[in-house]
């Protein structure tokens, strides 16, 4: 294999419409970190190239470097996640994922966590028996943001370290106790602090055992909605515009 010409496993986080007949991919991989390559021709209904450069889908591909951008010159696919395309209320979540980690991860350095997490979110994602895929994407936010460094401190007060502290600061990221607390925080319940803390620390696959009341996920929601606001400038995710108009809690 030339210089110019390298593989890796990846997983399609979006694509959009290149020309007449070509896509532009965004891919996570575990070697490269994450890309935007062109997948020529992806677009043609004969094209070798169009199974393996779809949304949620894992696979390892074949790269060749370019002037501005990589080609996609070929493709293995080994998984289609297509549960998230035949099933229109189960799509905006694998799309979250997508987004999340997109958004987190901007590194061409090896990804091989943020990776695996991702593949593993959308694998549970998938489960039929999965009770509340809103806390999947809640915990899995929290970890790609830990793994980002991003991640909020949620372990009592940031600055005295009472284990009581329920306000959260956007802007400091992280829980502050009454003593300590600035304006501009949002209070917590005990329940909604606690299951954050649960949600960054339990394996991922635990959090279908969890489950959370209609005031945990409203706090959570905007908890976490301030902190990409302050952190990330993040207004809106498309993929939480869909679950809202889908009148789910999110």
């Amino acid at each position: 294999m030339s210089e110019r010409t390298y593989k890796s496993d990846a997983l399609i986080l979006y694509h959009r419409n290149l020309g007449e007949a070509d896509r532009l991919v965004t891919l996570l991989t575990w070697e490269k970190g994450k890309i935007t390559a062109v997948a020529r021709g992806a677009r043609k209904v004969k094209s070798r190239l169009a199974a393996g450069v779809d949304l949620f889908t894992h696979g390892r591909y074949q790269f060749h470097r370019g002037r501005s951008l990589d080609l996609i010159t070929g493709q293995e696919v080994k998984e289609h996640f297509s549960a998230f395309r035949e099933d229109a209320a189960l799509y905006p979540y694998g799309l979250f994922l997508s987004e999340i980690t997109g958004k987190l991860i901007q590194s061409e350095e090896p990804q091989a966590e943020p990776c695996a997490l991702l593949l593993e979110g959308w694998r549970l994602l998938c489960d039929r028996e999965l009770p509340d895929p809103i806390l999947l994407c809640r915990a899995f936010e929290l970890k790609m943001m830990e793994l980002a460094g991003f991640c909020p401190y949620l372990e009592g007060c940031l600055q005295c370290g009472d284990a009581g502290a329920l306000l959260f600061s956007p802007r400091r990221g992280g829980l502050f106790c009454t003593r300590c607390a600035e304006s501009g925080t949002l209070r917590l319940s005990a329940g909604t602090a606690a299951l954050a803390r649960r949600l960054l620390e339990a394996p991922l696959d635990r959090v279908k055992l969890l489950r959370s009341s209609a005031l945990q996920r409203r706090e959570l929601a905007e908890a976490a909605a301030s902190f990409r606001r302050y952190h990330l400038q993040i207004e809106k995710l498309r993929s939480l515009q869909l679950i809202e108009s889908m009148k789910l809690p999110d």
